[in-house]
């Protein structure tokens, strides 16, 4: 008897340190699966797959089927998800910092927004996550410059936009922003958009190309600006329970694959966004590009709030985010 007692406790223990039995990891999204967010992912898995020699083998599930990105982020928190992607507006409540990556007009274009993503900010913003939450920044990846669309009419001036009532993220700064620029927000979770739109709840939305086309808003709205207001990065997130029963060595390899994943879905995300404008044209969307002049009214219309949710971001980080744009800039 206590022969076998023993055999099973060294069984039990050679099963619980294996590091391949040990590894049972979900990755989840929202977009679909061809989304660069989809193929991004379904890349990480086969990088850390590769570099851990079948160690570590990620499973991908996109289109929301492990939840919507707020109720996934919580799983994450919580351990009962391993890893997701999910774009920054979804941390502001807990690190208000991230706010950063919300305020508009602020990023001029992808080689301000990298100087800060992949700077000293980005790096203080991952700490803070950390530290409030325990959830594990691995990666900053691209979603996109957002554009407004609408079923009502084109939009090429500020005044255009009044009374539009468009869906915004249950975010406060959205709010105050659309607010300021005249529209009339409405908070909704992405799964509801679509229905939202065909029903007429909302005239309007504000989403980066790749998500207009793969939610093929195109059959529900017929109007789309370039404002380019906001930009919003998608990042890849690890729960503190699983990524610290990895060993020093496969966070480090984690880590690695995380690295060349960011660099892989920012390259597909940008070039899809070039090409999906003449696409989304196809379909049916009437697209105008509001004049520099009418940007720039756009722009005075919200400084109010720039100035407002800086101070609640912290003018420390604003400044240092605005030092390293200033330094991408430079020949």
């Amino acid at each position: 008897m206590r022969m076998r007692f023993l055999a099973a406790a060294v069984l039990g223990a050679f099963v619980a340190v294996t590091p391949a039995a040990a590894q049972n990891t979900r990755l989840g999204y929202v977009p679909v699966d061809d989304h660069p967010v989809g193929q991004a992912s379904r890349h990480f898995a086969k990088l850390v797959e590769e570099k851990t020699a079948g160690r570590i083998k990620i499973e991908t599930f996109g289109n929301g089927v492990l939840g919507s990105e707020p109720e996934m982020q919580a799983s994450v928190q919580a351990g009962f998800i391993d890893i997701m992607v999910g774009p920054t507006p979804n941390l502001v409540g807990v690190v208000p910092q991230f706010m950063i990556f919300d305020l508009p007009f602020f990023y001029k274009d992808f080689a301000a927004v990298d100087a800060v993503m992949d700077g000293p900010v980005g790096e203080k913003l991952f700490a803070q996550l950390r530290e409030k939450t325990g959830i594990v920044g691995l990666a900053w990846w691209d979603n996109g410059f957002r554009h407004m669309t609408n079923a009502k009419r084109a939009v090429n001036t500020v005044q255009d936009m009044a009374g539009l009532n468009i869906r915004v993220i249950p975010n406060p700064l959205f709010i105050a922003t659309w607010t300021a620029l005249g529209t009339n927000p409405t908070p909704l979770p992405w799964p509801e958009l679509y229905s939202a739109l065909e029903n007429r709840a909302v005239d309007a939305q504000e989403t980066p190309y790749a998500l207009i086309y793969t939610a093929r808003f195109y059959e529900v709205q017929s109007h789309l600006a370039k404002t380019g207001h906001v930009y919003t990065p998608f990042v890849l997130l690890a729960s503190r329970k699983w990524f610290g029963s990895l060993s020093d060595k496969d966070k480090a390899v984690v880590m690695e694959a995380a690295k060349e994943s960011a660099a892989f879905q920012r390259d597909l995300s940008r070039k899809a966004a070039e090409q999906l404008e003449g696409e989304l044209q196809a379909k049916g969307f009437k697209i105008t590009q509001p004049t520099p002049e009418a940007m720039a009214a756009m722009s005075a219309r919200v400084a109010p709030v720039v100035a407002e949710y800086s101070k609640k971001i912290g003018a420390d980080l604003v400044e240092e985010a605005r030092a390293a744009m200033a330094a991408s800039a430079k020949p």
